[in-house]
């Protein structure tokens, strides 16, 4: 009986390490096409960074079919909007009409010098989009 117990907790051990690597180990797809995520100029003037939560839908080409804004800046919303929209991922790279959620994050850093402002973007996967914008601010002396 106590021999029976050790091999189901052991069975039970392993298999839950082996479901804890899987879900670790999952990838999730990027879009093969999207128009460049921007820094909107009215929300960069006005100093404004943050997160936009976003969710959206996709037909079984790979389209964006339906996407709507959860959460963020009115002056960041439309143009993380606009981005997830022009999304195009593999067909069957993902489940069509699943509702899927994604994050763009907003952040600007001080430019060194006045002049266009550099702009860097970055994603692993759809979760996860970062959009950095540089920003000349004059040193008050």
């Amino acid at each position: 009986m106590k021999g029976r117990r050790h091999l189901v907790i052991t069975i039970l051990l392993f298999v839950g390490a082996v479901a804890m690597l899987s879900a670790a180990e999952e990838t999730f797809p990027k879009p093969i096409s999207s128009e460049l995520p921007m820094y909107p100029e009215r929300a960069r003037s006005a100093h404004v960074a943050g997160t936009v939560n976003l969710w959206f839908m996709i037909d079984g080409t790979g389209a964006v079919t339906q996407a709507q804004s959860v959460s963020g800046n009115s002056m960041l919303r439309d143009a993380a909007l606009s981005t997830v929209k022009s999304w195009r991922f593999s067909a069957n790279s993902m489940q069509p009409n699943v509702r899927y959620e994604t994050e763009f994050a907003y952040t600007l850093k001080a430019q060194q010098t006045n002049g266009e402002p550099k702009l860097t973007v970055s994603m692993s996967d759809f979760r996860r989009v970062e959009i950095v914008s540089e920003l000349y601010v004059e040193a008050i002396e």
